[in-house]
């Protein structure tokens, strides 16, 4: 591989625009300064105390999703459970964590929704302990942002290409550039780097100005591509959302593994020093954490419920229903996104699998002149997963 030219400038994958919701002033003291957020060199117990009384955690730890509350953020809600704190202003549901999962000293949970930069600035800067980012954007990033994946939250990645089947006849992947319509995506969206690096769209159909919303879709009736979620937007257009002459109407879509782009998404990501800080508490936390995953999916209900009533204090555009949440539920099931690590857990990552992405996305940023890290060691750790359970 030649050398690189330039070092990335932050994935902006996980920006949006929040100007139909909610507030951009952070209001939220910075993460790790709460007391009790120093680790220490005493021998630790099996309760996660240390010899001399004191926890390996910090009381609290600030999560930043990315997104606002939705099914496949559950694991992580479930923490805390139905019984936290929505916060409009600061877009964030906190809370005490709940018996099973206050290891080391944990007591307190905050889980931010999506903010006005992406993710890994928003670990750059400090602004929270942990981070949702998929893999491949941990990889674009990985020159530019010293940070690492600790633990998966879904196996398979539901993000998703959709379309109107009535406008657009698409028999396979290639048949989207074909079309030439527009493709409304996030900026900086790594798969879309993989789909015009190989021929599934063109540079010229990319529409990088999608905020989240269905506003363009229904105003343009549909008659382009949108990324999204297969676990959520399919069943709101095709029941909820009146975009076709009055009514929802069926859409067609491939998730990103259909295109080829085995992704993992939403990794628990922090900065690598913020990482060896937190290292003795991780060994208790991750575990705990993809338990609490485990939890969630055995019995979904009263977490998806609940981030439900999240959304409407939040009060913007981004919405669940019971219905919606219920078949989202199944299509992870039936579909394997949440299903154990090749080791058993839930939590580990596959390292054949990141190297096939790895191997995907080098010669890419490597024509756009994008540096990344030499190779996957340090992209991921599976040092936290040793015990953790499985589903």
């Amino acid at each position: 591989m030649q050398a690189k030219k330039t070092v990335a400038l932050l994935s902006v994958a996980s920006i949006v625009l929040l100007a139909a919701c909610g507030s951009d002033e952070d209001t939220t003291a910075p993460a790790g300064t709460d007391a009790g957020s120093e680790t220490t060199d005493a021998a630790v117990t099996t309760d996660g105390a240390t010899t001399d009384g004191a926890g390996v955690c910090p009381e609290k730890l600030v999560i930043q999703t990315d997104w606002f509350p939705e099914l496949e953020h559950g694991g992580t809600y479930q923490l805390i459970g139905p019984d936290g704190t929505a916060d409009k202003d600061s877009l964030s549901y906190s809370g005490p964590v709940q018996a099973a999962y206050a290891v080391g000293g944990l007591a307190e949970l905050e889980i931010r929704a999506v903010g006005d930069k992406a993710n890994s600035a928003v670990l750059l800067d400090g602004d929270a302990d942990m981070a949702y980012i998929t893999i491949s954007d941990v990889i674009k990033d990985s020159a530019a942002v010293d940070m690492v994946a600790i633990a998966k939250t879904l196996d398979l990645d539901p993000q998703m290409i959709m379309w109107d089947p009535e406008q657009n006849d698409i028999q396979s992947p290639e048949d989207i550039a074909a079309s030439g319509a527009k493709v409304l995506h996030f900026p900086g969206t790594s798969y879309i780097d993989y789909m015009i690096a190989n021929g599934i769209m063109t540079e010229d159909q990319s529409a990088p100005s999608y905020d989240g919303s269905d506003a363009a879709w229904v105003a343009d009736g549909g008659n382009f591509f949108q990324q999204g979620f297969a676990t959520n937007e399919v069943y709101k257009y095709e029941n909820e959302i009146q975009w076709k002459d009055g009514a929802a109407a069926p859409v067609g879509f491939y998730t990103v593994g259909d295109l080829g782009f085995d992704n993992y998404p939403a990794t628990i990501t922090m900065m690598k020093d913020r990482e060896a800080e937190l290292t003795d508490c991780l060994k208790l936390l991750v575990p705990a954490m993809q338990q609490a995953w485990i939890d969630y999916l055995a019995d979904p209900k009263p977490i998806t419920d609940k981030m439900i009533e999240i959304n409407e204090t939040y009060d913007g555009f981004w919405f669940l229903s019971e219905g919606l949440n219920a078949a989202g539920i199944e299509l992870i099931e039936s579909g394997g996104f949440a299903e154990n690590s090749p080791d058993g857990t839930y939590c580990s990552f596959d390292e054949e699998k990141v190297q096939n992405l790895y191997d995907i996305l080098a010669p890419i940023y490597d024509e756009q002149g994008t540096e990344i890290a030499a190779s996957i060691d340090g992209v991921f750790t599976n040092e936290y997963c040793a015990d953790a359970p499985g589903r």
